[in-house]
């Protein structure tokens, strides 16, 4: 049969429970749909963003990994282990304000900008104040609370800090995040579970319970500032606090309630939108502790990428395709795949800033950088099924849309190469089908093709590429197939 484009090459993850029901995979690529009302090209992979290095912070305590960033009024800040930083860039200059007791956990930030002249950072169970002006770090605050704080957040001129393991989440004085009345803190009453994480966003507090979420108003009493929104109150509760992540107007969490197990919502009103696929639900039921996941959301070149880690991997959500895919870490000496090394963000200048959660570098994510903080950036695309018939087929001539001619001028990439895996037996086991050219630096005609492939059941053949080379990554529109009906 004459070749056949196959569009849902260019697509996102979603690895079934079953692989004999789909095992698609998109590791490090993500959709990007084209706009215009005239394309004939609708859609492609497009590489992440490479990690990079645009500075170090040798020296910190505790467990000298990135912790977390906040920017405002065009100032910046990190935690490293247990050091607080004032970062200057783009030109980078970290300079030392202090020291946040280190649990390895994220630390949290708020400010409460030309009011009052404050920075709030919540960690390791304690919450301290740097002055903006003076840039003096105070010691831990003295607070009411009976646990110890876990997050931090500002609305209307007030911090507000919420208590662990508990139903209450508390409010300072005025522009002042360093006192703190013994009566001025809200107690849930319409719910009774306890409070896992809290969240400012749309001009209201989200109280995210475990196994129930309400939203929370200032009434304009400074004795009683907050209350909840009557009829707010929704069954979708919170499994990790630091999954929790704002966005544009909105909130993306793993949530769960007292009937089921996690799925990953966004906020939707006065309640949660289900954006994961059974597939993500699936992998989050393998993982014995949804507490330790870590969220982060960024904007770039239009996509709204939420990048949820749990245990050993990356699953992103980009709510421009709504489609997920994967950012993973390739362990070159042991041949598999980590979490993604990014923890911690901050949008500064034109700069997505992050953090790593596996050293002390400070790396920028750059579209137009091929490399993973001086590692290997690992593609790969494993399409799904080709159709459901039960169907044999020579595979004459497979050929992968690129954009070629990306060749470097020198070391490795200067003829970047893509491998071809082919399983016939849905995923379970594979053979190289050798790799084909991107194309060196001007062989802007050039094509990436395989010739005699074997043969296979339609509907247990599936095909991988993979790309190691650290060079541009365009992939699309599909994949033209060529094959002929038959079994010998």
């Amino acid at each position: 049969m004459p070749a056949q484009l196959f569009a849902a090459f260019c697509a996102g993850s979603n690895s079934e429970r079953s692989l004999s029901i789909d095992a698609a995979r998109t590791v490090n690529l993500f959709k990007a749909s084209a706009e215009s009302d005239g394309a004939v090209k609708r859609a492609a992979l497009v590489g992440t963003p490479g990690l990079r290095r645009i500075g170090g912070i040798a020296g910190a305590g505790g467990t000298n990994l990135g912790r977390g960033w906040c920017t405002a009024d065009g100032r910046s800040w990190t935690v490293q282990g247990d050091q607080l930083y004032e970062v200057q860039l783009p030109s980078f200059l970290a300079t030392a304000r202090g020291t946040i007791l280190d649990d390895g956990a994220p630390v949290s930030f708020a400010s409460n900008g030309d009011g009052g002249n404050q920075l709030a950072i919540c960690g390791g169970g304690e919450l301290k104040i740097l002055h903006l002006v003076t840039h003096a770090l105070s010691a831990a605050i003295v607070l009411p609370l009976t646990n110890r704080p876990r997050s931090v957040g500002f609305l209307d001129g007030y911090f507000l800090l919420l208590e662990r393991d508990s139903i209450r989440f508390w409010y300072s004085a005025l522009e002042d995040g360093s006192t703190w009345d013994a009566l001025d803190f809200v107690a849930r009453s319409t719910a009774s579970d306890h409070f896992v994480g809290l969240a400012v966003a749309n001009s209201r507090v989200w109280g995210f319970g475990s196994e129930t979420t309400e939203a929370y108003e200032d009434i304009g009493d400074p004795d009683n500032a907050f209350v909840p929104i009557q009829g707010s109150l929704f069954q979708i509760g919170l499994a990790g606090p630091w999954s929790l992540s704002l966005g544009i107007n909105t909130l993306r969490w793993i949530g769960r309630g007292s009937r089921g197990g996690a799925m990953v919502y966004r906020l939707d009103g006065y309640g949660g939108a289900r954006i994961s696929t059974h597939a993500i639900e699936a992998q989050l039921a393998t993982i014995t502790d949804l507490s330790l996941a870590e969220a982060l959301t960024y904007d770039q070149e239009g996509h709204q990428f939420y990048a949820l880690t749990a245990a050993d991997r990356t699953f992103v959500w980009d709510e421009t395709e709504h489609a997920w895919h994967e950012r993973a870490r390739w362990d070159q000496a042991a041949g598999r795949e980590g979490a993604w090394r990014v923890r911690g963000h901050a949008f500064v200048g034109q700069l997505h800033v992050v953090g790593s959660r596996d050293s002390t570098d400070i790396w920028a994510l750059d579209l137009d950088w091929y490399d993973d903080g001086g590692e290997v950036l690992r593609a790969v695309r494993r399409a799904p099924y080709l159709g459901t018939e039960a169907r044999w087929v020579f595979l004459d001539r497979i050929e992968l849309g690129i954009e070629s001619g990306v060749g470097l001028v020198s070391g490795q990439g200067v003829d970047p190469q893509v491998l071809l895996n082919i399983s016939t037996d849905s995923g379970k086991s594979w053979t190289s089908a050798g790799t084909a050219s991107l194309g060196k630096m001007g062989e802007t005609d050039h094509m990436a093709v395989w010739r005699c492939c074997g043969r296979a059941r339609l509907d247990r053949l599936v095909l991988e590429i993979v790309i190691t080379d650290p060079v541009k990554r365009v992939l699309g529109p599909g994949l033209w197939i060529t094959a002929t009906p038959g079994r010998a």
